[in-house]
């Protein structure tokens, strides 16, 4: 196991960080979203646009499935460095908690991004301003999200 562990993190630690933004590049990590806490994973449709997945739970009482999902526009990067590429993205999104109550939201998201060079990982911290629709509409000026991962 230990072999295995090694030869699939040590071919993934030799790609760049500059690499993460191409087409078919998945990400795996942790990480939050609208309505949702727990897994995270990224899938990059070409280099300008990706989807991104979370799903868990939530440190509320909400209890049930929490399942989080978005489209996102790549923009070019802000900075690239020998170890450290700084971009950002855009983006819509939805979340939804498939429970009792179902709760049904959407979003936008601008994310900074913080792309490692030495490895494939990318650190993101995300704005997102959300509007509940069920169970009641309400409306959420001051998310903050984030997620870490390691690209493949």
């Amino acid at each position: 196991m230990l072999v295995a562990f090694t030869l699939v993190f040590g071919a993934a630690a030799t790609a760049s960080a500059s690499n993460i933004r191409q087409s078919g590049k998945f990400g795996v990590g942790v990480g939050s979203g609208t309505t949702t806490n727990g897994l995270s994973g990224k899938y990059f449709l070409g280099t300008s646009t990706a989807l991104q997945v979370t799903v868990g739970g939530n440190g509320f009482d909400f209890g049930g499935l929490h399942v989080g999902a978005d489209y996102l526009f790549e923009m070019p990067p802000l900075a690239t460095g020998s170890v450290l590429d700084v971009a950002w993205n855009a983006g819509i999104g939805a979340g939804a908690v498939i429970g009792d109550p179902l709760i049904l939201a959407v979003s936008g998201v601008i994310g900074l991004e913080l792309l490692f060079k030495p490895v494939p990982i990318d650190l993101v911290f995300e704005y997102r301003p959300s509007v509940l629709l069920i169970p009641k509409v309400g409306f959420g000026f001051g998310g903050f999200t984030g997620h870490l991962r390691w690209y493949f």
